[in-house]
């Protein structure tokens, strides 16, 4: 083998944090950009490492990479089922937080810089995540827009239109958003989206305390009632 051992280990210190809107999984989409889920982050980077000069020449930069760690993954698999497929896939085929090392790689649009801080949106990261490293991303280096992975091209279906027939006014914003870009995307029944089949004709999305029953026609879902339960 070249290179070194196979048991060698290697310590990695994070040089800040994520801060985010995102304190839950159900907060972040599965995959940032492919909704219209923009939301502001802040990369923390850490004080008294000189990292205001390590950012330096940042700005103007329009995305950069994070490398960071899927500090909540307590372990991997090597088949995992992905957000919008019905088929488990090789783990390196996919972008599954359970890797045999949690380690995330993202893109984002840097807003701004300030002092030792990075204002970027378009990120699926949880607030508290650790931040490994930062790239700036290079479009003719990283972009290779015909590049194609099959299975993925494969079950890129149609999104469904979502409506609402039951009031609104009750369910806070971010429970609305989420169901939304949960139900565009793939309405039926799903481990990961805690979706199962309700009466005849209808369907029970549940997130937290609330359930959602909706049913489906064709390429729109419409959303017809909404309760809440109350923990005893």
């Amino acid at each position: 083998m070249v290179g070194g051992s196979v048991s060698a280990v290697h310590t990695f210190r994070p040089i800040g944090y994520v801060r985010t809107s995102h304190a839950s999984p159900y907060d972040a989409p599965r995959q940032p950009n492919w909704d219209n889920h923009h939301v502001e982050a802040v990369i923390e980077l850490n004080p008294h490492e000189n990292f205001e000069q390590a950012v330096r020449d940042l700005e103007g930069c329009e995305r950069i990479w994070l490398v960071t760690v899927f500090d909540r993954v307590e372990n991997w698999k090597p088949l995992v089922l992905p957000p919008r497929g019905r088929t488990k896939r090789g783990v390196f085929a996919t972008r599954s937080p359970h890797r045999p090392n949690p380690i995330g790689l993202t893109c984002v649009r840097l807003l701004r810089v300030e002092g030792r801080c990075l204002f970027v949106e378009d990120t699926d990261l949880l607030d508290g995540t650790p931040v490994l490293d930062i790239k700036p991303y290079l479009a003719y280096a990283d972009a290779f827009p015909e590049s194609r992975l099959p299975w993925v091209d494969e079950s890129n279906a149609p999104l469904y239109r979502v409506e609402w027939c039951c009031p609104v006014g009750s369910i806070p914003d971010d429970e609305r958003r989420y169901v939304e870009r949960v139900l565009s995307a793939d309405p039926l029944p799903h481990p990961y989206r805690r979706i199962k089949k309700a009466d005849e004709g209808h369907y029970l999305l549940s997130l937290r305390h609330a359930r959602f029953r909706y049913r489906i026609n064709d390429d729109t879902v419409s959303i017809v009632d909404y309760t809440v339960d109350l923990p005893e």
